[in-house]
């Protein structure tokens, strides 16, 4: 991928014509657009989708913008200075896409990026024909012998693609079905929802049990994954078919984390709730 500045953006060479014609190839104009499907809106973050005209046809894209809602009353100097500082913005999720795409995975492909003392944006195509690996798994039940081996592949490439994902040091932070793709007619996978990705060399332990402990608890919300799904992703992602007395004792800890992520949830859907009333 090529790339080159344009307006205070850093612009995917491939999508400029389509920008330029749209007359959105500035930080500003994307930061101002009003038209398309609102996904999110909330005071620091929303999501967009809007579709442009191409040469090759209509194409769609996701507009992330992240606000700084401090930023005009704390101004510059001190006040700025000592303004917490967000784990997400538009900065890091662009720059792990380029760095997943680099590595080999499927991830989104970054069409623009920019940031100001204000803010952050993030623009990425689509990825067409796609669904989460959270609505596709439930979708096969019932489905006959062919749709239970499909289920069963995907978990087995779920687990090998979260095992080199961590053998190269990466933890994603948010490591549930819902922000892995899968497009069905071809078996594709994609990580989605980078902006708390990190990496480290070696990979910390803690953080790859948070990521096996997220993917677990996503997997046993969901219909048709059983405790035996469970088990052939533990063998899948370590590449065994027996666990060893280490691999017990990482399999507890990741259970554990499940189990505290999920009372974390119901207390969080309570407090919503609560709120709502």
């Amino acid at each position: 991928m090529d790339f080159i500045e344009r307006g205070g953006l850093l612009i995917n060479e491939a999508f400029l014509e389509v920008l330029e014609k749209a007359r959105l190839d500035s930080f500003e104009a994307l930061m101002q657009r009003k038209e398309g499907t609102v996904f999110k809106e909330k005071k620091a973050r929303s999501v967009v989708r809007f579709e442009l005209e191409s040469s090759s046809g209509m194409k769609a894209f996701f507009l992330k913008r992240h606000f700084d809602p401090e930023a005009d009353r704390a101004g510059r100097g001190l006040g700025r200075f000592l303004r917490k500082k967000r784990p997400e913005d538009g900065r890091n999720e662009w720059e792990r896409m380029i760095e997943l795409a680099d590595a080999g995975f499927q991830t989104m492909i970054p069409v623009a990026y920019g940031e100001t003392n204000k803010g952050s944006l993030t623009v990425t195509e689509e990825i067409y024909d796609s669904v989460r690996v959270e609505d596709h798994i439930p979708s096969l039940a019932g489905l006959g012998d062919d749709a239970i081996l499909e289920k069963r592949d995907i978990i087995v490439r779920v687990a090998r693609l979260a095992a080199r994902f961590h053998e190269m040091g990466f933890n994603h932070q948010d490591f549930y079905l819902g922000h892995i793709f899968i497009r069905p007619t071809t078996g594709e996978l994609f990580l989605v929802d980078l902006q708390r990705v990190q990496r480290r060399s070696p990979a910390l332990e803690r953080w790859i049990v948070k990521d096996l402990a997220q993917f677990v608890f996503s997997a046993i919300s969901i219909d048709n994954f059983s405790a035996s799904d469970l088990v052939r992703f533990g063998y899948a992602y370590l590449g065994k078919d027996k666990f060893s007395a280490a691999d017990k004792k990482l399999i507890r800890k990741i259970m554990a984390k499940a189990e505290r992520i999920s009372r974390h949830t119901v207390k969080l859907l309570k407090r919503r709730a609560m709120a709502q009333k």
